[in-house]
């Protein structure tokens, strides 16, 4: 039950990408959506843990925010005890389908009597099962309070972390009146845990301090946060960068126009910052962005398509999301003869059985101390691999995330 004796501050919470995960439930438990009638459970739950008191009030909100949009039944998960009964709830939320909305898990609630078997966490996997498989690309808010302290130790285990600055749905952020709540209810490596987890701001930083031009106007670089590849070059006023901080989408602003504008509102190839910093002068901006869709306005990846002097540039691990993309290509547009669709249309059993035979003879080449056998099965084996993954809808970052959470 929550604890309404405990001050109630808005908490926000942020997921900028979910990993891959693996949904466990208790024997006999299941999941699955939306029902009709299944407002009458989702109502006695949400009272059960008292995040209504009204069950009436609990019913008409779901019903004119819910079942208004015959889209998002699709979206709203249930926890099935054994006996049949409703065990718990949550909500896979997005304002906008089109993706320039905002995505929220809302309304985790767990019946008390089906409480600490793992039933909440399993719910929120399955939300963020399918916010993955529908765009990972864009960040999954959550919305929380002192109350459900408990709660936000779960959240930070899937990949949320609180935020200091940021908000969605108008909410007004609460952080630092939460977290002196907080302070006070949880075990300090509780606490510590939860101010670990909570995005870096930089709280000391005026944009007035920069070096801005004649025009009051600053080259702005956007940069691919996965491949380090540079996407453009713009410009931003104090009042797009602004704008782009609280957002975390890029905005610019066209001196040709003589008006801001965010990269992607009207062809969707949105820019979503993951780290923004100033050169030592003051006088340019540096963005990694996780890119959706082209950045030029020809259609090509990179603005900087021109190349004067092209010479072979070494090779990298980027290779390997080189391979993703062809992969991927291949899977949307088949080729005859092609060997990357003979072994999709075959699946993933003949896949696994190739992915079997390159790491023998991986390990085969070693055992016989065969360097250059070595690097040519190895790189058989990675390009299965790839193909795999994406069979199996996992990229290589998802494994870049996973060791990154391993070995930092």
């Amino acid at each position: 039950m929550i604890d309404r004796t405990i001050p109630y501050y808005n908490i926000i919470m942020r997921c900028d990408r979910i990993l891959p995960m693996e949904v466990k439930l208790p024997e006999g438990y299941s999941i699955r959506t939306y029902q009709p009638g299944d407002e009458d459970a989702w109502a006695d739950t949400v009272c059960a843990v008292g995040e209504f008191t009204d069950r009436e009030a609990a019913l008409q909100l779901f019903t004119e925010r819910y079942l208004a949009d015959a889209t998002l039944t699709d979206r709203i998960f249930f926890a099935v005890s054994p006996d049949g009964g409703i065990a718990g709830t949550a909500i896979a939320w997005e304002h906008d389908p089109r993706g320039m909305g905002v995505r929220a898990l809302h309304w985790v609630a767990v019946r008390p009597e089906h409480q600490r078997k793992g039933i909440g966490k399993a719910l929120c996997q399955t939300a963020l099962r399918f916010f993955r498989r529908e765009d990972n690309a864009l960040p999954v808010y959550l919305h929380t309070q002192p109350w459900s302290w408990k709660a936000i130790l779960l959240y930070i285990s899937l990949g949320f972390k609180l935020q200091p600055k940021d908000t969605f749905y108008q909410y007004e952020n609460q952080y630092a009146q939460a977290m002196d709540t907080l302070k006070a209810i949880v075990t300090p490596e509780q606490y510590a845990k939860m101010e670990a987890n909570s995005a870096v701001v930089a709280e000391d930083f005026d944009p007035a301090s920069l070096k801005w031009n004649e025009a009051g106007l600053i080259p702005a670089i956007a940069q691919d946060a996965s491949t380090g590849e540079v996407l453009m070059l713009a410009w931003m006023n104090e009042e797009s960068l602004r704008l782009t901080i609280e957002s975390g989408f890029a905005t610019y602003y066209s001196r040709s126009r003589q008006q801001l504008w965010r990269k992607g509102e009207t062809s969707g190839h949105t820019q979503r910052i993951i780290r923004l910093s100033y050169d030592c002068d003051g006088d340019a901006i540096l963005m990694q962005v996780e890119q959706i869709g082209p950045a030029c306005h020809t259609g090509k990846k990179t603005c900087f398509h021109n190349p004067v002097v092209d010479g072979t540039m070494p090779a990298t691990a980027g290779i390997l999301s080189t391979i993703e993309a062809t992969i991927a290509d291949r899977a949307a547009n088949p080729k005859p003869g092609s060997y990357t669709n003979y072994l999709l249309d075959k699946g993933a059993e003949k896949i696994c059985k190739k992915v079997g035979e390159e790491a023998t003879e991986t390990v085969i080449a070693a055992m016989k101390n065969d360097a250059d056998g070595l690097a040519g099965e190895a790189a058989d084996l990675l390009y299965h691999l790839a193909v795999l993954l994406h069979s199996q809808g996992v990229e290589w970052r998802d494994v870049w995330e996973v060791l990154r959470k391993r070995h930092t």
